[in-house]
């Protein structure tokens, strides 16, 4: 995905919150400049050179330099973070992509800091540090795991718990529906479905490797009742509990 080169210089200009009106669209514009959208509330909506976008809370996305942008579409009142700069665009290389998802909790005091510094006419270097702040944090986080990996990751970590999708959309800051479209377009199935499958997958490995009954082990595996769990099971695995243990147990023998 193309990106902000991280090797290169890149020139701060000024930075501001903004807060949508109901029904308000994007500015019409021609930019100059590279624009940095960190949207923690709504959905903002604009085209960019005729291609339209669509940012949601919890989505960060770089407008590029010497572009059309336009607001064909009302937005849903979104509230944002713009900050202007100057980078260089690459390919490859050590880049910050040019669109990805980013921590409200983490990032939203840095917005604050970054907003009054700016208004109070602060010194650049202040306004700098915490511009660079952002993008460090940004860069961090994107060097590791996409939005639908860290999603996986928390499902896998917690899924002995009562996870929900009320959950997901809470701490990950978005709309259920976007969870599930952008889980899906990775994964090619639901939060729930890969809850249920990484369920499955433990419930097959300490049957195997344990003589505990399918009873506890559906229950240690989160699942709330031992008939759910064996419709699930068979769904998944193609065979009864009991069975997988037998069979897991024959090809140990052999």
């Amino acid at each position: 995905m193309k990106g902000i080169l991280l090797s290169k210089p890149i020139l701060y200009k000024h930075a501001s919150l903004r807060y949508f009106e109901p029904h308000e669209h994007h500015i019409t514009r021609y930019s100059m400049d590279d624009v940095l959208l960190l949207v923690f509330e709504g959905v903002l909506r604009f085209s960019e050179n005729g291609t339209p976008y669509e940012i949601h809370a919890g989505e960060y996305f770089i407008q590029e330099h010497d572009t059309f942008q336009e607001g064909e579409q009302e937005s849903d009142a979104p509230a944002y973070l713009y900050v202007h700069f100057q980078g260089e665009w690459a390919d490859e290389g050590n880049i910050l992509a040019g669109r990805g998802s980013f921590s409200c909790e983490e990032l939203s005091p840095c917005f604050d800091r970054l907003d009054s510094l700016f208004h109070a006419e602060a010194s650049y270097i202040e306004q700098c540090a915490v511009f660079y702040e952002i993008l460090s944090l940004l860069c961090r986080k994107h060097s590791t795991l996409t939005l639908a990996e860290e999603i996986a990751a928390c499902i896998e970590e917690n899924c002995s718990s009562d996870l929900t999708l009320a959950a997901l959309s809470e701490r990950f800051h978005f709309s259920k529906n976007h969870i599930i479209n952008l889980f899906r377009q990775t994964y090619g199935m639901t939060p729930f479905s890969y809850l249920n499958l990484v369920r499955i997958k433990k419930a097959q490995r300490l049957l195997e490797v344990t003589s505990r009954t399918a009873e506890s082990i559906a229950f240690e595996c989160g699942f709330c009742d031992y008939s759910h769990f064996y419709k699930t099971f068979r769904q998944v695995s193609g065979t009864t509990p009991n069975a997988w243990r037998q069979n897991c147990r024959m090809q140990a023998l052999k």
